[in-house]
């Protein structure tokens, strides 16, 4: 159907209302498919790596070491996946997210393999 415009010189198509819905305080929103009827499905849980990042805590002395940095870069190269890779620099307080060339299919090995290059606890996923 078409209406006239705010002008009342040209018609414009109609748009049907967009319904929105907020979540209660407290949750995330989740997508909701139409089932067969009409009726929503149940909230789909998003992928368990969607949101989640692995942090790489490069301390002081890893920072003045160019060639642990290097060795690190080719290390996350080598083990290409979904999760993005942010790296917290210790002396300035600092997060650097990597490009998607340094995003991560994390694994226990390749997470012992780092910590063994920048220490003990320096590798989370969150």
């Amino acid at each position: 159907p078409l209406k006239p415009s705010a002008a009342g010189t040209s018609a414009v198509p109609a748009v049907p209302p967009v319904s929105t819905t907020r979540p209660a305080t407290g949750t995330t929103p989740h997508a909701t498919e139409a089932a067969p009827g009409g009726q929503a499905s149940a909230p789909r849980s998003p992928e368990p790596t969607a949101r989640q990042r692995v942090f790489v805590k490069i301390t002081r002395q890893a920072e003045e070491d160019a060639s642990l940095l290097v060795s690190l870069k080719a290390l996350l190269q080598e083990h290409p996946g979904a999760l993005p890779t942010v790296l917290f620099y210790e002396s300035s307080q600092r997060l650097l997210a990597l490009s998607d060339a340094y995003s991560i299919k994390p694994s226990p090995q390749l997470f012992d393999r780092m910590e063994s290059m920048l220490g003990a606890g320096t590798v989370k996923v969150k």
